[in-house]
């Protein structure tokens, strides 16, 4: 019962870090989208950032869990590419260069902030364990 118990805060906190960090990832990926647009001389559009990002956070909420997490990915880069080149009025192959810079810069942030996440809830659970 105990382990139960254990196990159903730890899958709660786990969920709760998944929300957090998409949150932050796709507000940290709003700027990045406008930078890397603003960098490559292309709108930057607050609407069009938005746009791109809403879409992938839609997606990796839906799908990003385990293995559909590959699918998601590679919806990310064809559909999102597509997209991109459709908001920025260029081509297809830009587009989706574009999208996988964007979101290889957004994993890299991904996993720093699930890393930094983790030790806080690791060391809230040790504490409160060595507090009992």
């Amino acid at each position: 019962m105990i382990l139960q118990a254990g196990m159903s805060t730890l899958m709660l906190w786990t969920f709760i870090v998944g929300i957090i960090v998409s949150i932050i990832v796709f507000i940290i990926g709003v700027l990045i989208t406008r930078w890397w647009a603003g960098k490559k001389g292309w709108s930057e559009e607050l609407k069009t950032a938005l746009i791109l990002n809403i879409f992938w956070l839609v997606i990796n909420i839906v799908l990003g869990w385990l293995l559909w997490g590959i699918i998601a990915l590679i919806i990310n880069i064809v559909v999102g590419g597509w997209l991109a080149a459709k908001l920025y009025e260029k081509e297809l192959k830009d587009g989706i260069i574009f999208v996988i810079v964007v979101l290889i810069i957004l994993f890299v942030i991904f996993i720093i902030l699930v890393i930094i996440l983790s030790i806080i809830i690791v060391a809230a659970v040790v504490g409160a364990a060595y507090a009992m």
